[in-house]
């Protein structure tokens, strides 16, 4: 039913679920871009800064190809409310 009203937490998952596409979608057109593109050298990193910053990335994996690989859970584990659900 489309007209259901969405508890708080499952709001918060649609929007993570937006914001994971976007990040993908980035990390995806910057690998398609050659590695000594001017865009790449300098979007690339950063957008690995600003996930290993937020939690979400690990230091040992600074590569877009990790990227791609995260998943909803991934930055549903660094939302405050999990972080002290689980505490």
């Amino acid at each position: 039913d489309c007209w259901r009203v969405r508890s708080p937490l499952q709001a918060g998952g649609v929007r993570i679920e937006v914001m994971l596409s976007k990040i993908r979608d980035t990390a995806r057109e910057l690998l398609t871009l050659s590695e000594k593109d001017p865009r790449r050298v300098f979007e690339g990193p950063a957008l690995l800064r600003r996930l290993t910053r937020l939690g979400v990335l690990d230091e040992t994996k600074q590569n877009l190809d990790y990227v791609l690989a995260l998943k909803v859970q991934d930055l549903m584990e660094r939302r405050l409310q999990t972080l002290v659900l689980k505490k």
